[in-house]
């Protein structure tokens, strides 16, 4: 293969929200490039993430190929790590720049490209290091138009999000969603508990009345802060008794004397 670097633009929609990631690279063969025909293995891919791991910087996102015709650009975004899933080389972590997002967001780019080098000389030693990412581009004259989805709609990027999630994060997720649903639940019975116990030590303390328990607790699930200000200024009530726990029954000539009475507090 005779030529100096290949261009690849994957056709796909790029999702800033979720995951903050995008495809680079597939495995297949491709015989109408401008530069001649070039194949790309998974050995290749894997070639490009050790490539990439091993360098000091960063892969820089420019704009149509800048770096490329320039020899340096503004970067609008950066690469920070790579993943190669199956036959598929990610971009897993980016670090998108605000005037990179705007472009995106605004629609006036929609793809992604990179420069890949398929014999990269080591620049220390001179060594043939094999494919690497030179750069990677937003662009809108995408030359891989199989790899990916057109977005034809202004909802695509938003929408594209779980569906551009593998399997394994799709697993991820559903996981971190049922740990949250769990810990809510946890965290609603845990609060119903406190306010039951808040409102049973009321009642204990004669400053509110059973019959009000009910009540008490829903104003507590609807306004702890509420509850707990209403049971603090409560102050407790004397309990009209309504059974003989404040008479005796054990007097010689069968007859109940009041105890008030016997302690002076009530004369008769």
């Amino acid at each position: 293969m005779n030529k100096a670097f290949i261009t690849c633009s994957i056709l796909f929609a790029l999702n800033l929200e979720a995951n903050n990631e995008f495809k680079l690279a597939v495995v297949g063969k491709w015989q109408g490039h401008i530069n001649g025909p070039f194949e790309i293995t998974l050995d290749d891919l894997n070639q490009m993430k050790k490539n990439f791991d091993d360098a000091k910087v960063d892969g820089v996102i420019d704009l149509d190929h800048a770096t490329v015709f320039n020899g340096t650009g503004e970067a609008y975004g950066w690469i920070k790590e790579l993943e190669v899933r199956e036959n598929e080389l990610w971009a897993s972590k980016v670090e998108w720049l605000d005037h990179g997002k705007e472009l995106i967001k605004a629609k006036k780019y929609k793809y992604i490209s990179p420069v890949l080098l398929p014999n990269t000389i080591n620049q220390v030693d001179g060594a043939n290091i094999g494919w690497t990412i030179h750069s990677t581009a937003l662009t809108n004259r995408p030359f891989l138009e199989e790899l990916g989805e057109i977005v034809v709609n202004n909802n695509q990027i938003q929408d594209k999000g779980e569906n551009s999630m593998t399997p394994e994060q799709k697993e991820k997720m559903e996981k971190l969603e049922k740990q949250v649903e769990t810990l809510t639940a946890e965290k609603e019975t845990a609060e119903a508990e406190k306010i039951t116990v808040q409102v049973d030590a009321a009642i204990a303390a004669n400053k509110v009345a059973p019959e009000q328990k009910d009540s008490l607790i829903t104003l507590g699930k609807a306004n702890p802060e509420a509850l707990s200000d209403l049971l603090a200024k409560a102050k407790a009530f004397v309990q009209v008794p309504g059974n003989d726990l404040f008479q005796n029954n054990n007097n010689n000539q069968g007859k109940k004397i009041d105890v008030l009475k016997l302690g002076g507090i009530i004369n008769g």
